[in-house]
């Protein structure tokens, strides 16, 4: 059962990103997330109401809010990145993640780092690298570090600084489930983000959006619900076994989302990035299973 909820988590959130791409040709980052987040939100209500939990409530306020806060963020990088780039190049790199966790946890907690998890790290740059790499030798003398920093390729770096943000949000998520429950967490972040959004959606600057018909109102329903799912499956297979575990098949779902931006949106080239991405999947895989 924790296998397959594991294993369930990685491909809901491919699949979650592939849906906001289709969503992004009508809708802006903020009406999504408004979307997303207030219909999860309520379908993970009655998990929490089920049975409430007993809540420490300086705690759990304190790091729920900081969760908060870097959620906004790191959200609307992810979606920005994943509207004005290739979602086959972008994704990859939120798998850069587990990097960035082990290198916080080192210089905050002055934890140690195993030579497998360093392994892991070398992967993960190697891929990086080879994402950037040109796609023909025809192109190799327009390969310098020029290159790495043209608007073409902002979509990384928001991935990148997303990537980065949610290394940081893990520990606070976790004393805010310790604090109370996975169910009654979840809920109530999912929750908190919705109303932010919805405020945020009233801004003129986007309100702007093309008419459109019924189906994308049920697309938007539906990444609501893919996303609860995603919430419910990622919670319970935490309860039920290492959170390391979760993370390095969550981190998995970067191939589903990079095979349909490859063989749906024909972005990129095929060869290059299905192997950066195997390598930086396996990086975080070494690093997330062999925490000490």
């Amino acid at each position: 059962m924790p296998l397959f909820l594991s294993v369930l988590t990685g491909i809901l959130f491919g699949f979650q990103s592939v849906l906001v791409k289709f969503a992004l040709l009508k809708r802006n980052q903020v009406q999504i997330l408004k979307f997303l987040f207030c219909t999860a939100g309520l379908l993970l209500l009655p998990f929490a109401l089920y049975k409430i939990p007993s809540i420490q409530m300086v705690p759990f306020s304190i790091s729920t809010s900081i969760s908060l806060l870097i959620n906004i963020a790191a959200y609307l990088l992810l979606f920005t990145a994943i509207k004005i780039s290739p979602i086959s190049i972008v994704m990859p790199y939120i798998g850069f993640t587990p990097l960035f966790l082990t290198l916080n946890v080192f210089f905050i907690l002055d934890e140690k780092t195993g030579s497998v998890q360093f392994l892991g790290i070398f992967l993960i740059l190697i891929g990086g690298f080879v994402l950037q790499l040109p796609s023909t030798f025809s192109q190799k003398n327009k390969f310098n570090l020029k290159h790495l920093f043209n608007r073409e390729e902002r979509g990384i770096y928001l991935a990148l600084a997303a990537a980065f943000l949610w290394s940081i949000s893990a520990s606070v998520e976790k004393i805010a489930v310790l604090s109370s429950s996975p169910e009654f967490y979840g809920a109530s972040i999912h929750l908190a983000l919705g109303l932010v959004f919805v405020i945020i959606a009233r801004n003129k600057r986007y309100k702007t959006e093309i008419k459109d018909s019924g189906t994308v109102f049920l697309l938007l329903l539906f990444i609501g619900v893919v996303s609860a799912g995603l919430a419910w499956s990622q919670l319970t297979a935490i309860r039920l076994t290492q959170v390391s575990t979760v993370i390095a098949f969550k981190r998995s779902g970067i191939l589903v989302s990079g095979l349909f931006g490859l063989f749906y949106f024909k972005e990129g080239y095929y060869l290059k990035t299905i192997s950066a991405t195997l390598i930086i999947l396996c990086g975080a895989i070494l690093i997330s299973l062999y925490a000490q």
